[in-house]
């Protein structure tokens, strides 16, 4: 009778899932819970559960069931995802009613344990998670909830509403807290390139749809700290941190979860990808292909190398120039602009470049980049005798200058690192060609 009493409220539990969430469901989370619900069902549907766990030998029993539904229904997801849905349904009577029942599924569950129990245990061993055996807190969905309360309940369980910057590990999201992050105006030089972030992102952040951003260039040019800072800096856009694997594994998945938050607007960042190692097929099937992306996510891919037309062809590539001598000035000038001189000498900037070179480029790091050039200013800035020393370097009349073959000798020791011999060949080709007027 017990058996038979639980297995009616499961039913009628399965009945609300229908109205809450559909008869077809796209969250993967609501889909495994239909299926979890319907294989205890048929558990309980046996003549004798208590004492037939077992359909047939591959299949698991009501326990084992019972103990997978732990993870998800102990750590009030069930809630949440009920929350998150009344993003999209009515806040009437009649949602809140089958809301109310289908939270009650983990109490039903630890009934069932409870029952289970006294036969689960083979020579003293309980195979009932300890868990299922202790008390249930009470569910916060209630069917006689005010509007009031009912949205401060969604936006208490707003897994977004914790912070702006979240990563994206094994298909859940968890807070973090970006440290130094920059803001866009504390960036120097490379003026196009930031003209076009402030421009997309801003666009994106007032509303507009925005096409998936590839980005690409040589390791320490700022493609992470650039993509941060841009969507950092808009208060509207939160930030979602992607391991790599989910844009091979989960990003449809991703999508839809993100998809059921449309008054929040998402920057998907995927850095460090390597394009030739990934398979695209889930991206071109989710971005412009079977599936629509929804227009509150901005995917973004950062990468050292470049990437293939069938993937460019569905967003728009931004590619960092080479850091040069030219670019290290322009970086230098911003920065003393920005510190308050408002118009800085040809040679001091030159002098402070050369010093630049001389103690990252050949002592300290043995790295010429505006990662290494940043370091550099913040030193410049903290210390007054340097300041003096370029101040008056800058005065003389033999004016130190920015050594330009350091800087090529660098680039192309770190291309052919990154893309072989033959990379370095074409490039040569293709400025023979060009001299040679082939164009």
């Amino acid at each position: 009778m017990k058996f038979r009493a639980a297995r009616e409220e499961l039913d009628q539990i399965r009945g609300s899932f229908r109205i809450i969430f559909g008869n077809r469901p796209d969250n993967p989370k609501i889909i495994w819970l239909f299926k979890l619900i319907n294989s205890i069902v048929d558990a309980l549907d046996s003549p004798h559960p208590e004492k037939m766990m077992s359909f047939t030998q591959s299949t698991p029993d009501a326990i084992d069931l019972i103990n997978e539904a732990a993870d998800m229904l102990l750590d009030n997801q069930l809630d949440q995802l009920i929350f998150e849905r009344f993003n999209h349904i009515p806040h009437d009577r009649f949602f809140l009613e089958h809301a109310a029942r289908a939270a009650t599924m983990p109490e039903v569950i630890h009934h069932l344990a409870e029952m289970f129990e006294s036969f689960s245990i083979p020579h003293g061993v309980s195979r009932i998670r300890p868990e299922w055996l202790a008390k249930i807190p009470p569910s916060p969905v209630k069917a006689d909830m005010s509007e009031n309360e009912l949205n401060s309940a969604i936006a208490e369980h707003d897994p977004f509403g914790a912070g702006r910057t979240l990563k994206y590990l094994n298909s859940s999201f968890v807070p973090v807290r970006p440290q130094n992050w920059r803001r866009m105006e504390d960036f120097y030089g490379f003026h196009s390139v930031r003209d076009i972030f402030k421009e997309h992102f801003n666009s994106f952040a007032a509303g507009n749809p925005a096409p998936p951003l590839f980005i690409t260039s040589l390791p320490g040019l700022g493609k992470t700290a650039m993509t941060i800072a841009a969507t950092l800096g808009n208060p509207e856009l939160t930030l979602i941190i992607a391991e790599p694997k989910a844009l091979e594994e989960s990003l449809e998945q991703m999508f839809q979860t993100l998809g059921s938050y449309p008054h929040r607007r998402f920057v998907v960042f995927f850095d460090d990808i390597d394009p030739r190692e990934v398979n695209w097929y889930s991206f071109r099937t989710c971005v412009g292909g079977t599936f629509a992306q929804p227009d509150n996510i901005n995917i973004v891919i950062a990468a050292n190398y470049d990437f293939s037309p069938n993937v460019l062809s569905r967003g728009r590539k931004i590619t960092f120039p080479i850091f040069d001598e030219i670019s290290c000035q322009e970086m230098i000038s911003d920065f003393l602009v920005r510190h308050k001189l408002r118009n800085p000498s040809h040679n001091l900037i030159s002098v402070m470049a050369a010093d630049y070179v001389e103690e990252f480029g050949q002592k300290k790091f043995a790295e010429l980049s505006p990662r290494s050039l940043i370091r550099y200013l913040e030193i410049y800035m903290r210390d007054p005798k340097k300041r003096k020393k370029m101040l008056e370097a800058s005065y003389q009349e033999l004016i130190m200058r920015p050594d330009a073959q350091l800087f090529y000798e660098q680039n192309i020791k770190m291309m052919r690192a990154l893309y072989g011999d033959g990379y370095i060949e074409d490039i040569l080709r293709e400025k023979l060609r060009k001299l040679g007027g082939g164009e």
